[in-house]
């Protein structure tokens, strides 16, 4: 990840991503990057979302379907010279109501110093 550390990169993510700036966004992904969410139609990869478009949309989404979301706990670990996890626990409530608290996991890919791949695993709650 030539000097940035994958810290320094999920800092500079989170930061465009609360703000919603596409400008920001752009700055932090590249122009092919890749969103696969916990959850979705586009087996086998949950929802997938595609290139800055791609990033707007799924914010927008997520924003439909969250009241909020909180993420705890974050550790970044480096697998290769260009991927690393970061796990957390997220706090959330859905919009209809239902608060929530799960545990994710997060292969995140990086070129050039930012995202290319952010593949999302959540555990599930179920009854």
């Amino acid at each position: 990840m030539d000097d940035v550390t994958a810290e320094e990169v999920m800092a500079r993510f989170g930061k465009a991503y609360f703000s919603k700036d596409p400008a920001k966004i752009a700055s932090v992904i590249t122009p092919d990057a890749e969103w696969h969410f916990a959850f979705g139609a586009d087996a086998p990869d949950g929802r997938v979302r595609r290139g800055l478009d791609g990033f707007m949309r799924g914010i927008a989404e997520n924003d439909a379907l969250f009241e909020r979301l909180r993420f705890n706990k974050v550790v970044c670990r480096g697998l290769t010279d260009e991927q690393f996890v970061m796990t957390y626990v997220v706090d959330g409530q859905y919009r209809a109501g239902e608060p929530f608290t799960l545990r994710g996991v997060e292969l995140i890919t990086v070129r050039d110093g930012r995202v290319a791949l952010k593949d999302v695993f959540w555990k599930q709650q179920t009854g």
